[in-house]
């Protein structure tokens, strides 16, 4: 008998099939799926470190040399914004 899959498996399962029955683009998928990973439980502390890895990892091998200062910049002025949006500052 297979086994079945878990609450928070079968609950990104779900989610992800009522998103892309909407057909909406890959990043909306990606931040609604971090969300849904969070609220079922995932450790928020991996979370943040995945994302930080991420954001690291994009700025450093998809965006080109010249621009990656200006890239970083960016970002850490955004995760500022978000945190005082939060009230985390």
């Amino acid at each position: 008998m297979a086994k079945r899959p878990s609450r928070p498996l079968d609950n990104l399962i779900r989610s992800a099939n009522q998103i892309s029955n909407r057909q909406p683009d890959a990043l909306q998928l990606l931040a609604h799926m971090i969300r849904v990973a969070l609220n079922d439980g995932a450790d928020p502390y991996l979370m943040a470190g995945i994302l930080a890895e991420g954001a690291a990892y994009t700025i450093g091998k998809h965006i080109p040399a010249e621009r990656q200062p200006d890239a970083v910049s960016a970002l850490m002025e955004i995760l500022k914004e978000r945190l005082r949006a939060h009230g985390l500052t």
